[in-house]
């Protein structure tokens, strides 16, 4: 029993192995304070004790960082890329183990993911962990990882770092966006991390495993929550989403992963498609930036709906730690009445909610004390403000729009996939500078690929291209 924040006393959530405590790292220091932050399942049930690094010890840890930027890059490549290789490996046999159950018990009961997605999250982190040569080689001016250490080979131009240390704010929609920050940690950059209120599991889990894997001190430091000191004094921010705090200049900070892809629907679609697209917007338990929001049917919007419904139909909800389970959970039951208030008031208003109409099922769903929502598709006009709408469950809205209009209505797009044949709308819609990627043909369901440009580069905002005449070594 823990007296939890509000005075009441609650059991631990079961399976949870009990409260489980969560520090926060000084570099390779754990931190866990006389008064740790709580974190509960939403019900008021404990899972987790939060260490709690305040503004002097967070001003240490910036200090630091900026010293450890020039240690990092003395590493040869060999013996980088293999600390982080071990790391990964270190993080697999945990898994493989079972010694990490609680941990994803609790990631699970925090977030709502189902539990064998949770930890299939956190091994695809540790593998993108174990991929970083390969990740991190597409993205440098010359293709080696070598420049990251050494500036490059070029006689007009040195490609040297743009900062000493980047705080990177880590969202909980799903482990797998922890990449953003590991690219930057293997590119050679101190990193100051900030967790999100409902998954500190998953960045104190790989934290651990490149400390015990010989990362130098002070490479990695991690606070749980909001880390205004450390936005403040590193020399660059990653920020999830585009709710960017107003103390943040615009040139230092690059935002990340803030989704709304859509798919566009040509003449001529395989019936293979329907199912491929409905993957694409399960991926992630629909909480990841790659998810099909919207589809922009060219044609008969109502015959696209309803074969994708069919698909979504058969991917019910299901308790959280039923194996087959892919549609997540809300622990907090208000943010799912705000989410169904909306689709309510579009169908208010003549939307038309197919799946709903195949499956029966009601969009609020509560199933054992848990709140769900229904997977729903959409029919809607083009007009609608949910239609371009990214929802953090599988969501996806269709609408017909005309040929001439279509490039218009993928404009401001992570990623749009082309479904059959579209004429000449995909080179439009590579042109259009409003959409980031495009994906045709049999790759229309490419996804993430780390390997790939997603907004860019993140090298691209790591290091800059400097005229250092004769030139200098790392």
């Amino acid at each position: 029993m823990l007296t939890t924040a509000a005075g009441t006393a609650s059991p631990a959530v079961p399976g949870t192995g009990g409260t489980l405590d969560v520090p926060a790292y000084s570099g390779s220091r754990p931190v866990m304070s006389n008064r740790p932050g709580l974190l509960d399942d939403g019900a008021g049930r404990p899972l987790a004790r939060l260490g709690n690094a305040g503004r002097l010890v967070q001003f240490g840890m910036a200090q630091e960082a900026e010293k450890t930027a020039r240690v990092l890059r003395g590493i040869d490549d060999d013996a980088w890329f293999g600390l982080l290789r071990d790391a990964a490996g270190r993080l697999t046999a945990r898994l493989d183990g079972g010694e990490l159950g609680p941990w994803l018990r609790a990631l699970s009961a925090a977030t709502g993911l189902p539990l064998r997605r949770a930890e299939r999250g956190v091994r695809t982190v540790a593998d993108d962990l174990g991929r970083m040569e390969e990740i991190l080689a597409a993205q440098s001016p010359d293709g080696t990882v070598s420049a990251y250490r050494t500036g490059g080979d070029d006689p007009r131009w040195s490609w040297r770092p743009a900062g000493r240390s980047v705080h990177v704010r880590v969202p909980d929609n799903f482990p797998t966006i922890g990449i953003e920050w590991m690219q930057a940690l293997a590119a050679r950059r101190p990193v100051l991390l900030s967790t999100s209120a409902r998954d500190p599991f998953t960045a104190v889990l790989v934290t651990e495993a490149l400390y015990a894997a010989g990362l130098p001190d002070n490479a990695v430091s991690l606070v749980h929550g909001d880390a205004p000191a450390l936005r403040r004094l590193a020399d660059q921010v990653l920020w999830p989403g585009e709710d960017v705090p107003g103390d943040l200049p615009p040139g230092k900070v690059k935002t990340y992963h803030y989704g709304r892809s859509r798919a566009l629907v040509g003449d001529g679609v395989p019936q293979d498609a329907w199912g491929r697209l409905a993957r694409e917007a399960f991926a992630g338990c629909g909480r990841l930036c790659t998810n099909i929001s919207s589809l922009v049917v060219l044609g008969d919007a109502e015959e696209a709906a309803g074969q994708l419904a069919r698909e979504f139909a058969d991917r019910p909800v299901l308790p959280l730690d039923d194996p087959s389970a892919s549609v997540p959970a809300f622990p907090d039951r208000a943010v799912r009445d705000a989410l169904a208030t909306r689709v309510e008031r579009e169908i208010a208003a003549g939307a038309v909610d197919v799946t709903g109409a195949a499956t029966g099922v009601p969009l609020r769903v509560d199933l054992d004390g848990v709140a769900y929502l229904r997977p729903t598709v959409l029919l809607l006009d083009a007009g609608s403000p949910l239609f371009g709408t990214e929802l953090p469950f599988p969501f996806t809205a269709v609408a017909h729009v005309p040929r001439s209009k279509a490039v218009t209505a993928c404009a401001g797009s992570l990623i749009v996939s082309v479904l059959g044949e579209a004429g000449g709308l995909v080179r439009a819609l590579a042109e259009e500078p409003g959409v980031d990627k495009v994906f045709g043909g049999d790759d229309f369901d490419r996804g993430y690929d780390p390997r790939d440009p997603h907004e860019g580069y993140l090298a691209d905002f790591l290091f800059k291209k400097k005229a250092v005449l004769p030139g200098a070594s790392a």
